[in-house]
């Protein structure tokens, strides 16, 4: 099973979830300048808001940032899981994926580490790649 597409997918979905969070503070803001100043942007001038309805909105919006940053919590824990996971590998060919999936590293600065050459690894990690879909296309 290749675990760093599930990574990598992970990855992913955490940073639209971050991208996400990011709109809904910024709409709390919004709701709470309306709430301050009780004028709200329309389509080109300002309109009047109630307080109780500025208040409303700003719960509303707060409640909805809340809701998605335990999902974001939630999500950033199960990367944290796999990547502890992956970290307790021992054999090559995943200590190769996890050290360039998770943290970034060349070719070159795992030769280094390792004690191998670069083109050593290069070729392991071709190799196994290739008989991986090998074996999923049978």
């Amino acid at each position: 099973m290749d675990w760093s597409k599930g990574y990598t997918d992970t990855c992913a979905e955490l940073r639209i979830l971050e991208i996400r969070e990011m709109e809904l503070r910024r709409r709390v803001e919004i709701a709470h300048k309306v709430i301050v100043t009780g004028e709200a942007p329309s389509s080109g001038d300002y309109c009047h808001i109630p307080l109780d309805k500025g208040i409303e909105r700003y719960n509303k919006a707060v409640d909805e940032l809340t809701e998605f940053q335990t999902e974001v919590d939630r999500m950033k824990g199960i990367k944290v899981q796999m990547e502890d996971a992956m970290a307790k590998c021992t054999d090559l060919g995943n200590r190769i994926k996890y050290e360039r999936l998770v943290n970034g590293k060349t070719y070159k600065q795992l030769a280094l580490e390792m004690g191998y050459t670069e083109q050593y690894l290069r070729v392991y990690n071709s190799r196994r790649v290739n008989k991986q879909s090998t074996q999923s296309a049978s």
